[in-house]
């Protein structure tokens, strides 16, 4: 049994160094290893053998074994050394490699992130509210009632309460983030300065400079002896921090309900330089942030007192600012997934 214990060692060391990759030294290993092997059927053997014969048989074999399992375990480890320098001469490792696509905000987001902090130096702290909202506070507590015109110019959106308990026309979808006024005052006494980001749904034909869905930085300031005049300062700082100081603005008289006077924000369009284009309708303006004195009414309706405190509302368009921050000639480019635009950003 020496001499054929000899003979199979001899025959898989051979073979083993002529080997030429990892699944032919896997087949060796199983020629002579393995179950049916031939070297694990010969050790089966030894219990054949005279009681005398078989420490000297035994440590022969596990001598061959070891032998064997050692040469391949360094064969495998040659041909993986091998293996890896013919890569490395075929692959030049000193060559930059493909640069992976990173991801950034949406224009709307870095927008949005400057005007919160530009708001949140002047002492505001942003709140958030529903999108679907109660008819009650989109549009009763900001001093519109059912019959009121102003509803008309809203175009809401209504959602369908059939075969439920809640009284048809009460659910819509917000119209306007002012809706978070009367939701903050009733639990939050004066003094106070909110900021409410967010989007609003209104049935309107889109074009350039409307949407459907459109984003309102909507904000209010309540406390004692707050004057139009404090309103003014604050959107000329404000729109000046975001769209340079030497942007040009100009106010207007106008009229919403829920502001007692009310006035409109235009800014000189960014798109054309004002000489006007179809997205300031060729007046060389555009239309960015209504706002007003609040109406004491609506100061009445959350049960604050307006003989002692006063306040002022506005409403940032963020969707036209972003458009003309970025001089876009249409706002419906925000929505555009087309990663040529957006990649710009």
């Amino acid at each position: 049994m020496e001499e054929e214990l000899m003979q199979i060692k001899n025959s898989a060391v051979s073979m083993i160094i002529e080997a030429v990759d990892q699944k032919e030294l896997e087949e060796i290993k199983l020629q002579f290893l393995g179950r049916s092997g031939r070297l694990t059927l010969t050790l089966k053997e030894i219990t054949k053998l005279p009681k005398e014969k078989r420490p000297e048989i035994g440590i022969l074999a596990n001598d061959v074994k070891r032998v064997i399992e050692e040469t391949l375990e360094n064969q495998m480890s040659n041909l993986k050394s091998q293996k890896s320098h013919e890569i490395k001469k075929r692959i030049d490792t000193t060559a930059p490699g493909i640069k992976p696509n990173l991801g950034h905000l949406h224009p709307m987001t870095q927008v949005l992130y400057e005007v919160v902090e530009v708001f949140k130096s002047l002492g505001f702290q942003a709140a958030d509210g529903p999108e679907i909202e109660t008819d009650h506070y989109n549009f009763e507590a900001l001093n519109i009632p059912k019959d009121h015109p102003a509803r008309d110019t809203q175009q809401t959106l209504y959602l369908d309460t059939r075969n439920s308990k809640v009284t048809p026309g009460d659910i819509i979808l917000r119209t306007q983030t002012s809706a978070m006024q009367g939701r903050i005052m009733e639990k939050v006494k004066p003094p106070l300065r909110v900021i409410v980001p967010g989007k609003n749904f209104r049935y309107e034909q889109v074009d350039a400079s409307h949407g459907f869905e459109f984003w309102q930085v909507e904000g209010f300031l309540v406390d004692t002896n707050v004057r139009l005049t404090d309103l003014f300062g604050t959107i000329d700082y404000v729109l000046r921090k975001l769209m340079g100081k030497d942007v040009k603005l100009k106010f207007a008289t106008t009229n919403f309900p829920f502001v007692e006077p009310g006035v409109d924000t235009y800014i000189s369009c960014t798109v054309c330089g004002g000489r006007g284009c179809s997205f300031c309708k060729y007046s060389g303006w555009s239309e960015i942030m209504p706002a007003g004195m609040i109406h004491p009414n609506v100061l009445k309706a959350v049960g604050y007192n307006s003989q002692k405190v006063s306040g002022f509302a506005f409403a940032i368009g963020l969707s036209r600012l972003v458009t003309l921050r970025y001089q876009m000639d249409d706002l419906r480019l925000l929505t555009n997934p087309d990663m040529r635009i957006l990649e710009q950003f």
